[in-house]
């Protein structure tokens, strides 16, 4: 029987506990476990090594996505710095231009000096990428849709065209969700996530995760989880595995609200830019459509007047401002300032991030109402410039 996907979600990780007949996992706080036999059957020992709440997330990351294992981490940072680290110190990576700031800063800070090198490069662009390869080249990691521009990747091609060079292929898939996009399915080696946003989908968690399409990038992995030790804790497994139960649903309400922000901000004269891959004008909109499930919950715009992005900002009531996304409630990231206020300004100003750039995500409220927010704000906008 071939299942909707919200029930797929719904069941996953919610198995019976044969002991009880309890529906919700339970979490295990225990360090450690009682072997009666450690000879012969080891099972869990150490809650750092493997511990049942975790698993149970870890499992249900699997079946979702179409791995073999997933693996949980402290933070979506965390979780990419494990990925990162099955390469080795020579090793030369790929990785989309318009990506989040802390994988910018990840390299510059920590992996260069561990002779790990990237080259970023636009992956939408199947001529660039062919062009930035070189010798030393290893892995290629895309971010779909990409941060704050929402450029659209071809993960399937990229990943056949990867793989023929013996590349390993990761994808950054926070945007999307396993609800929007699979990309083991599409060919990828490694999914990872910031659980921390849409995933976990209440603002109340940090988490990363990792998924493996083979057990060859599993195993390695895993040593790499077990020997750094940055797992994910028991409580918040548990609540990352509940936000699972509800993801396609907030979703697809947080989509649909995005579209009709989107759609309103495309006739505003205070917008310079707009960026939403629902959007027919969106360059990647066919691609959108033809390769994920949604268009997703950001929708990033450029002010006319970028004097005029205080007074924006201040003028929301609704909206709340600051880092992050992916909850309930609709947040602005003012991206100069929040999601890639780690990069240096040279880096910035090559990516085009200026503070006139400012990323909505959009929760699960009317969209007549955070409308309604930003008219205002637009309006305070227009009167300060």
């Amino acid at each position: 029987m071939q299942e909707d996907l919200s029930t797929r979600f719904v069941h996953t990780g919610q198995e019976r506990d044969p002991a009880t007949g309890a529906l919700t996992p339970a979490v295990y706080r225990a360090v450690s476990f009682h072997q009666p036999d450690p000879f012969h059957a080891r099972g869990f020992d150490y809650s750092r090594s493997g511990n049942p709440t975790r698993a149970a997330l870890e499992d249900a990351l699997a079946t979702l996505e179409g791995g073999v294992r997933g693996f949980g981490f402290a933070s979506g940072n965390q979780a990419l710095t494990a990925a990162l680290l099955l390469l080795q110190s020579g090793d030369h990576v790929l990785v989309t231009r318009d990506c989040q700031g802390g994988t910018q800063r990840l390299f510059r800070a920590v992996l260069e000096r561990f002779g790990l090198h990237a080259t970023y490069v636009d992956t939408h662009d199947m001529d660039q990428v062919e062009r930035a390869l070189r010798p030393a080249t290893r892995a290629l990691l895309i971010e779909n849709y990409s941060n704050p521009f929402l450029h659209v990747t071809d993960v399937e091609l990229l990943a056949e065209w990867a793989h023929a060079k013996n590349l390993l292929v990761m994808v950054d898939n926070t945007f999307l969700t396993p609800a929007g996009q699979t990309p083991l399915r599409l060919g990828a080696d490694l999914v990872i996530h910031s659980a921390t946003k849409m995933m976990a989908g209440h603002a109340d968690v940090t988490a990363g995760v990792v998924t493996a399409r083979e057990e060859t990038w599993a195993a390695p992995l895993y040593t790499v989880q077990n020997a750094t030790g940055g797992i994910l804790s028991p409580d918040d497994s548990y609540q990352v595995l509940r936000g699972l139960h509800t993801l396609p649903l907030r979703l697809e309400r947080a989509a649909r609200g995005a579209a009709a922000l989107a759609e309103w901000l495309s006739g505003q004269d205070e917008v310079a830019e707009l960026f939403y891959p629902g959007l027919k004008s969106h360059p990647g909109h066919a691609l959108a459509r033809r390769s994920t499930r949604t268009f997703g919950a950001i929708v990033t715009l450029r002010l006319r007047r970028p004097a005029s992005a205080s007074a924006f900002v201040q003028a929301l009531q609704l909206v709340q401002v600051g880092a992050g996304f992916g909850g309930t409630e609709t947040t602005l990231s003012v991206a100069a300032l929040h999601c890639h206020g780690a990069l240096t300004d040279e880096e910035r100003a090559a990516r085009g991030i200026t503070p006139a750039v400012m990323r909505f995500s959009v929760g699960l409220e009317n969209p007549s109402d955070i409308i309604a927010d930003v008219e205002h704000a637009l309006a305070a906008a227009r009167r300060a410039s």
